[in-house]
């Protein structure tokens, strides 16, 4: 506790054991209790000490709390004064306060032991002093102060309570903005690796066909450089498993936007992989930052599928920039092989999980699977989040 106490709470502490300490003095000095003025500020100010040191030292402050407590009732035993010997105000207030620090620093069990030391003492105290005051009001008088330290510690022990959970509550919130954050990494890497671990397989693999005079040493160097681009894409996807949480998390998505789908689709041609692109490509300022990332990454993980499961298939892809959403689909011919993403759409892989978390956090939605033509389909309708422009001035022409 003491290491999340606030600053203004022990500036506060410290001007109450202040001023407690200067009243204690000045009462125990007053009539009827004339205490000697030295004997009431060193009485005073150190039973006030115990307020401070409580943040530090709660034991110590403990005894020293009893000890100030008790040697001031003694001062007064002679007197007589009603409330003997807990209920006089000053020493009462600063006894209380001790306690409640003492709850929200160390816990309730060390202040119930001070307070049952406390009562113990002033039960003593009430015997002793029969010679000079009425035992029954003695022991009502400790029987109050004990009822009036277990209403407030009680009052502090669940304000203690409530700063532990909420404290629990902001360690549990900063963990899951990790583990979040983990998830955002795991996405990024899954689209980027992938994508560029299998432009260099099918680079690597369909080399020695597009290249003139291609040795064997060569050719089988070409292998080489696919086989471990492969399998550094399988090892990347074990890494993902680890970052990977629970489905549904979303995280802030950087750049590329809906301005990078030219580039990407020439990347994937650069391959020899057959592209077709119809429609319109939409404007930076025709959908929110977060949707055109969206948009990149469906398409770039829908082509990394395509090139992946039908190398040899030309892939076509359909956008629609619609007044209020935009829609995606992308289609290749299957080669007779099962293509991932139905394992994937099972449970059993990353990629269709991914578009459909990222559809899911812009509220739009994902479907892929093959379609009764051997077609393998994802479409993707995203909102658009922002103004559109007319038809006639949206688009760029499309490469």
């Amino acid at each position: 506790m003491l290491k999340t106490w606030p600053g203004r709470g022990r500036l506060a502490l410290y001007v109450a054991a202040l001023v407690l300490g200067i009243v204690e003095a000045a009462v125990l000095t007053t009539d009827p209790l004339e205490v000697a003025g030295g004997v009431a500020l060193l009485l005073g100010f150190t039973h006030a000490a115990a307020i401070p040191l409580a943040l530090r030292r709660p034991v110590e402050a403990a005894g020293l709390s009893l000890v100030a407590v008790t040697v001031a009732a003694l001062a007064i035993a002679r007197v007589g004064a009603g409330g003997w010997p807990w209920m006089v105000p000053p020493p009462t207030l600063t006894q209380l306060l001790v306690l409640v620090v003492l709850t929200l620093v160390a816990g309730w069990r060390l202040a119930a032991v001070t307070l049952g030391i406390q009562v113990a003492v002033g039960v003593v105290l009430a015997v002793v002093g029969m010679a000079w005051n009425d035992l029954v009001d003695s022991l009502v008088a400790v029987a109050n102060f004990a009822s009036l330290a277990l209403l407030i510690g009680a009052l502090a022990t669940v304000a203690r309570r409530l700063a532990e959970s909420r404290s629990a509550l902001q360690e549990e919130h900063e963990r899951r903005s990790v583990v979040e954050e983990k998830a955002r990494i795991a996405r990024e890497l899954h689209d980027v690796i992938a994508h560029n671990m299998s432009l260099i397989t099918v680079q690597a693999r369909s080399a020695p066909h597009r290249v003139d005079d291609v040795s064997p040493a060569a050719e089988a160097e070409f292998a080489e450089i696919a086989d471990l681009a492969a399998s550094a894409l399988r090892q990347m996807r074990g890494v993902l498993d680890v970052l990977r949480t629970e489905e549904g998390q979303s995280g802030r998505v950087p750049v590329p936007g809906i301005d990078g789908l030219a580039d990407l689709f020439e990347s994937a041609r650069g391959t020899g992989q057959r592209v077709e692109v119809r429609g319109e490509l939409p404007e930076l300022t025709d959908v929110a930052p977060e949707v055109g990332t969206a948009a990149y990454r469906i398409v770039q993980e829908a082509l990394s599928n395509a090139r992946r499961h039908a190398p040899s298939e030309s892939v076509g892809v359909d956008l629609t920039m619609g007044e209020t959403d935009l829609e995606i689909r992308v289609a290749n011919a299957l080669d007779g092989a099962t293509p991932a993403s139905d394992k994937e759409a099972a449970g059993g892989g990353h990629g269709l999980i991914g578009m459909r978390e990222r559809a899911n956090a812009v509220g739009g939605s994902v479907t892929a699977g093959a379609t009764a033509g051997d077609e393998f389909v994802v479409e993707a309708l995203l909102p658009a989040q922002t103004a559109v422009r007319t038809p006639a001035k949206r688009g760029r022409k499309t490469p």
